[in-house]
């Protein structure tokens, strides 16, 4: 990975709550992830990559009990990616998107995934 720190935290830095998807699921995980997910948020904050504001969220219909379990989130990083590698922090594989929607940027970048090894639920309520 060669990615350009200060263009990306530059990005995320001018991103506004506005310019973020305002569904339920992913207005809570903007809220409860940093806190629920530290591990995960200091490996993004060191890449200049801010871990409430994804470019895309993937998750499932809450359960019964109000969990909702997400299955992956997408970020944006400028710079370049050029091998297949995965990181791996806690219980997170972090890699190259396969698949994602236009991002709109025609500066260098690419798309980090982060999947989750077991689980990355959080409760709807509470």
């Amino acid at each position: 990975m060669n990615i350009d720190i200060v263009k990306t935290k530059e990005y995320y830095n001018s991103l506004s709550s506005d310019m973020l998807c305002d569904c339920d699921y992913c207005k809570l995980y903007y809220v409860k992830s940093r806190k629920e997910f530290p591990e995960l948020a200091l490996w993004l904050d060191k890449y200049g990559v801010d871990i409430e504001k994804p470019f895309e969220v993937i998750s499932l219909e809450p359960d019964d009990n109000g969990m909702l379990d997400y299955i992956g989130v997408q970020y944006i990083v400028f710079g370049n990616f050029k091998n297949d590698n995965s990181y791996y922090v806690g219980d997170f594989n972090i890699k190259i998107a396969d698949s994602h929607p236009d991002t709109g940027i025609s500066d260098e970048h690419f798309v980090l995934e982060v999947i989750p090894m077991n689980s990355m639920k959080l409760f709807i309520k509470g």
